[in-house]
């Protein structure tokens, strides 16, 4: 027969299922990479990678030429990824990528309306590069990939219906921000509006590059940033359901209570024993 503890467990995993439906996405992550150098004597340092929160790292030559800094994070709450970048050439090439993903369902039981917002606010000295991109995609059959192409054209991701004419442009237009031979201040704001069905759910995933190849610096610490206008019923997959997890502590204390009330029989029992 099934331990009290074990019966307690499998009603509340029932419960739990019933409740509280599984969600359809699991990918979120924050990346990170920086390079300093060129040919043979560039540096590499990574950091982040799937279902981490954040990630930062920091490079820079020893003689001080150059220098590359990136930082990729999920705001409070798990909503959109903010990414940051510097890198500096002041004798030695410097770059710096930061990138995210972040899915999302609608579970709040009635269509949702709302818009994705990015905004990109920098600085370029000398003829340096910055790219920006933000992408929105369905979830069926979404491959994560670094590459904008990549995720594009060689897998299955499928952007979200309506948003293709934003994404995929050969220049400053859209949710492609490409800046290139454009020294000075940078502030630019894109948006989409879109609704989300009851249950369905949906990606945003993100990409900022600063390459320093020139003198010159790329500063956007000021930052990327891509927002959801409105988030109420969404749930992000890097945060867990709050039912699911008290069910769970639940399930978990009382099987923590069926262990010590064993326990005590026991104790019982071998003392009737002994005496």
């Amino acid at each position: 027969m099934l331990s009290l503890g074990v019966r307690l467990l499998a009603s509340l995993a029932l419960l739990n299922l019933g409740a509280f439906p599984a969600q359809a996405l699991t990918e979120w992550r924050a990346q990170v990479q920086v390079t300093v150098g060129s040919g043979t004597s560039t540096q590499f340092a990574f950091d982040g990678g799937f279902n981490q929160l954040s990630a930062f790292q920091t490079l820079s030559t020893s003689s001080g030429s150059g220098m590359s800094q990136a930082s990729a994070s999920l705001d409070e709450g798990g909503y959109v990824p903010t990414l940051r970048v510097l890198a500096v050439d002041e004798g030695t090439r410097a770059q710096a990528v930061a990138w995210g993903v972040q899915g999302y369902t609608n579970v709040s039981g009635a269509v949702l309306s709302t818009s994705l917002v990015l905004h990109l606010t920098a600085d370029i000295v000398g003829i340096n590069d910055l790219e920006a991109r933000v992408y929105l995609f369905q979830d069926e059959d979404f491959e994560f990939s670094i590459d904008s192409g990549t995720i594009l054209f060689e897998s299955t991701s499928q952007l979200w219906p309506g948003f293709e004419s934003y994404a995929n442009n050969a220049g400053p237009d859209g949710f492609d921000v490409l800046l290139g031979n454009a020294p000075g201040p940078v502030d630019e704001t894109r948006s989409f509006d879109f609704t989300v069905d009851p249950d369905d759910s949906f990606y945003v995933w993100a990409r900022l590059v600063g390459t320093a190849d020139q003198l010159g610096q790329v500063d956007a610490f000021g930052t990327l940033t891509a927002s959801l206008t409105n988030t109420e019923g969404l749930s992000p997959s890097s945060v867990p359901e709050p039912g699911s997890a008290a069910l769970l502590s639940a399930g978990l204390a009382a099987f923590g209570w069926a262990a010590r009330l064993r326990s005590r029989r026991a104790g019982r029992s071998s003392h009737r024993i002994r005496r």
